[in-house]
């Protein structure tokens, strides 16, 4: 199959320009201008409400795509935000808002990633919600290339780039 016959479906390896903006028309992300995002599609590498809306696309094909939260980043869960004491954290980590921490689970196997929402005198609330759930996504995208995976990329479920190491 030549990459011109290619089409967006599961197993295909897609490059994609990007823009993302939310309801408020303010812009959080695109890719950069000479680098396309790359991902192995159908193994949930991306929001699924971006990954469906692109099936069937061939290169050049652009698109606007709205993702509404539940298949994005989910809603906000207000039991997400818990209350650490500060001495938690070590003294040489600089905490500032809005700045992600990771946290082990209290078994102290899953790693977790979490935003410092306030800064108090003895605690530090974190905000284990995704900084984008809750929020409408508005995406205008370009499919940049297709190509078939690597055998080592299918086995893994994602795309290998040069400088990663396994």
């Amino acid at each position: 199959m030549t990459n011109g016959a290619l089409k967006v479906g599961d197993s295909v390896v897609v490059s994609l320009d990007y823009v993302l903006i939310l309801d408020d028309d303010r812009e959080i992300d695109r890719s950069d201008k000479n680098e396309p995002m790359e991902y192995l599609h159908g193994f949930n590498n991306i929001i699924p409400g971006l990954e469906e809306e692109l099936n069937g696309m061939t290169v050049g094909d652009e698109k606007e795509v709205v993702v509404q939260p539940e298949l994005g980043y989910g809603e906000r869960d207000p039991d997400g935000m818990t209350e650490f004491p500060r001495d938690t954290f070590p003294g040489s980590l600089n905490l500032e808002v809005g700045e992600p921490v990771m946290m082990r689970d209290k078994d102290g196997g899953e790693s977790l990633q979490a935003y410092v929402s306030e800064l108090r005198t003895d605690t530090v609330l974190l905000d284990f919600n995704h900084p984008l759930a809750g929020e409408t996504l508005h995406f205008h995208i370009r499919i940049a290339g297709l190509r078939e995976p690597t055998s080592e990329e299918l086995a893994h479920g994602h795309v290998h780039h040069p400088d990663h190491k396994h």
